[in-house]
């Protein structure tokens, strides 16, 4: 795992009052400096489990752990590792420091921080947005909190994690590194009809923050 250097994130756009009014309607994150690992193989759950990792209930589902890791499992033996809070997440950062193809059978390595970027939309209106832009029901009665999409977002493959923020709609989106620049403008054209907004990575922690009941 490459420890990401979070001072380089863009803490405001706008100003800290309008960046946290779009972050509650409709705000674009950029995520790419977060931490994020994966691995794989038939080995990947034992190995995972011997970190204390919690892992999800079967395939394209997700589990948050206290302090912050999002452990998402893409298939029956792969798995990505993503931190969603400001501080990396130990067990993460040792199964990833203890991982070597020499000492660890059938458990590969997913270089996930080299392959993929990350965003996040979030807010009331997100949706109503990526549901527009994919051909999944984004709805919550069709797609639960912690579940998982892998699809298609204007001909690009992306993997969509929803994980609410209280009662306020909260996606991932990962997808290979070098979309994450066209993925933006198309994502920020989408909203735009709906008033959205790139808010900074402080407006995104204030609302993550926030009492669920206050969401």
């Amino acid at each position: 795992m490459i420890e990401a250097d979070l001072g380089l994130a863009v803490g405001v756009y706008r100003s800290e009052a309008l960046d946290r009014e779009a972050a509650a309607q409709l705000g674009l994150v950029d995520l790419c400096l977060q931490p994020r690992s994966g691995f794989k193989g038939a080995g990947s759950s034992d190995y995972l489990r011997g970190f204390s990792i919690d892992l999800p209930r079967g395939p394209n589902r997700a589990k948050l752990l206290s302090g912050g890791l999002l452990v998402s499992q893409l298939s029956f033996d792969e798995y990505l590792l993503l931190d969603t809070a400001p501080e990396p997440s130990g067990p993460a950062q040792a199964a990833s420091q203890a991982w070597s193809m020499v000492d660890t059978r059938d458990c590969y390595e997913v270089p996930r921080q080299d392959s993929h970027g990350c965003l996040a939309i979030v807010g009331a209106q997100a949706t109503n947005t990526l549901s527009s832009l994919i051909s999944v029901d984004l709805r919550p009665q069709h797609f639960e909190d912690l579940e998982i999409a892998q699809t298609l977002l204007n001909e690009v493959s992306v993997i969509v994690i929803r994980q609410d923020l209280g009662s306020l709609p909260n996606f991932f989106l990962l997808a290979d590194i070098s979309t994450m620049e066209y993925l933006w403008a198309v994502l920020l054209d989408a909203m735009g009809e709906r008033g959205g907004a790139a808010i900074g990575l402080d407006a995104y922690r204030w609302i993550q923050s926030k009492p669920p009941e206050l969401l």
